[in-house]
Order: C-alpha cells, then sequence, then structure tokens
C-alpha cells in the first residue's frame, strides 16, 4: 500500500514540475517573439546539448552511487532524469530518492548521493561567483551572502563542539520518529561516497556540464546574429543562476531571466529586446526541455515498483 500512495505521490510532483516549467517558459509574449525571430539552424544542437548536460548529470550520479549499490546503470540513469520536472517544485529533489526507493534502493543508501547531486552544484555555484566579485560589481553583494552562508556552515562543522552538537540533536530526532538505525546506515552510506577521487572526478563533470549550458547560452544569442565571448558567457550564465537560486523561487524562475537580460545589456552591449529573447529561447531549452525529456522518461521508461522486480530478476 505504501508503493501504491508513492507513486501516486511521485506522478502529482512530476506533472507539476512540468506545469510549473511549461506555464513559465512557453508561455508570454516574448516568448511567441522569440521563437518567430529565432535563427532554427541552430535548433538541433540547442535541444542535443541539453540532452548531453542532462545525461552528463546522470552519469554523476551513477558515479557517486557505486560505492553504495551495484543497481544497474541503465536503472540509476532513468531513475535520475525521471526526476528532472519534479526538481523545479521546491523540496522536488528528493522526489529522486523516491524513485531509487522504488527500484528497491534505501533512503539510506541513495540519500547521500541525491543530496550530494545538488550540493556538488551549489560549491561550482559559489565558487564561480565569489571570482566573478573581482571582475563584476554588481556580483559582490551575492557573493558575500554565499560567503557568509559558507562561512557559517564551515564553523559548525569545522569544530568538534559544534559539530557533535548538531550530531546530537540528528541523533536525537531520529530516535524520536523510529529512524536511528536508517541514520546510522545513511552515515555509513556517507562516508563510503565521500572519498577523495569519488567527489573530485563528480566535481569535474559537474564543471563540464556546467560549460555544455554556457554553449546552449552561445547558440541562444548566435540565433538573433550575436557572437559574444566565451568569457563574457561564462559569467552571463553563472550570475543569473546564483541570483535565481538565491530567491528560493522554483528554478529561479523570473529572477534568472531578468539577471540575464540585465547582465547581456550592461556587458554584451545587446539591447534589452534581443537578450530578453535569447534569454527566452536559453530558458525553454535548458528548463523547459530537461523537464520535458525528464518527464518522458518518468511516464514512459521507468516501471516504478517494478524496476525492483526487474532487478531482482537479472
Amino acid at each position: 500500500m505504501k508503493g501504491k500512495y508513492l507513486k501516486y505521490v511521485l506522478h502529482v510532483i512530476v506533472l507539476t514540475g512540468l506545469l510549473i516549467a511549461a506555464v513559465k517558459y512557453i508561455h508570454g509574449e516574448e516568448v511567441l517573439r522569440a521563437l518567430k525571430s529565432y535563427n532554427y539552424a541552430y535548433a538541433p544542437a540547442l535541444l542535443t546539448l541539453p540532452a548531453i548536460y542532462l545525461s552528463m548529470k546522470a552519469w554523476r550520479f551513477i558515479l557517486l552511487m557505486r560505492p553504495v549499490s551495484d543497481a544497474p546503470g541503465n536503472v540509476l540513469f532513468r531513475g535520475y532524469v525521471a526526476g528532472t520536472a519534479a526538481t523545479l517544485v521546491p523540496g522536488g529533489v528528493a522526489v529522486r530518492a523516491g524513485l531509487m526507493n522504488q527500484a528497491g534502493i534505501s533512503l539510506a543508501k541513495s540519500g547521500v548521493p541525491v543530496a550530494l547531486s545538488s550540493i556538488l552544484d551549489q560549491v561550482v555555484f559559489i565558487a564561480t561567483a565569489l571570482l566573478s566579485a573581482f571582475w563584476f560589481e554588481s556580483a559582490r553583494v551575492p557573493a558575500l551572502i554565499l560567503l557568509g552562508i559558507l562561512v557559517v556552515f564551515l564553523i559548525l562543522f569545522l569544530f568538534p563542539t559544534s559539530r557533535h552538537f548538531l550530531e546530537r540533536i540528528a541523533v536525537a530526532i531520529a530516535k524520536r520518529f523510529h529512524y536511528a538505525d536508517q541514520w546510522q546506515n545513511l552515515l555509513r552510506s556517507g562516508r563510503e561516497v565521500m572519498n577523495t577521487r569519488t567527489i573530485l572526478i563528480a566535481l569535474a563533470i559537474t564543471v563540464a556540464a556546467f560549460l555544455v549550458e554556457v554553449f546552449v547560452l552561445d547558440l541562444s544569442l548566435r540565433g538573433f546574429g550575436f557572437n559574444v565571448p566565451y568569457a563574457t558567457l561564462f559569467f552571463a550564465y553563472i550570475l543569473p543562476q546564483m541570483l535565481g537560486r538565491l530567491s528560493a523561487l522554483p528554478a529561479g524562475v523570473g529572477v534568472t531571466e531578468a539577471s540575464m537580460v540585465g547582465f547581456l545589456s550592461s556587458s554584451a552591449g545587446i539591447d534589452p529586446d534581443t537578450a530578453l529573447a535569447a534569454a527566452a529561447i536559453f530558458r525553454i531549452s535548458t528548463a523547459f526541455f530537461q523537464a520535458f525529456l525528464g518527464a518522458l522518461v518518468y511516464f514512459f521508461a521507468w516501471r516504478g515498483e517494478k524496476e525492483k522486480i526487474t532487478q531482482a530478476n537479472s
């Protein structure tokens, strides 16, 4: 019965994420104008690169799962991609742990890899945001906010007293809800996953995946006749994404686009209307298209509880 309820909850969250993407990214006059004026000679690459980006993120997830699970790579790959639309819903990243549970992989094993997949993204964003603050005054306030958050976490985990205090709180909460054994298993899995080699490779994949999205932004602008230097494109991608994540809105909707338009207008000399059209094309080909691909995998290639049966028979 629990598995049945989980299935329907996952259905609702995935559909909600896809709906959020559709309403935001394929609705509105600016999107229609962008679609009418874009040079579709770039369209094949514009759709291929986001699929490559998603595949790289799935590959990273497989790498993080390997120390704790010998599940077939295609199950882990499909499970990761299937949860993409759900990440547009606040807290939706946890859906991937639910999908792994359907495949017979407990939260104690999948929890750390799922969390690390998101944490590694934040680490790269924070590092590049701090780097950008040296060149762009407008990036200094957000960078200082991120640095402040990072310092707080470092203080909490660096000193044994504060670290042990947090551990005691976590253990008390786990015992209160009768999850003490699962919590210990989660910590054990974390120690297995977080080895130097695995983390360094995962970080390299993260950086490479972000560079793929910089190429997507490049093609979004080339379709309107603009050839912008890659250094500018890199920061035009990183800074708006960073501000969008600080906003706490699903996928940074609204904030990311406005920031990208402002940056491209001020730093690349692109008129606001064209910058808005390019931002719309970029977000359609990344956020919406990736959510759409994830929903396709979820509804047509993910077998739910049958994934567990398939593994048992393999």
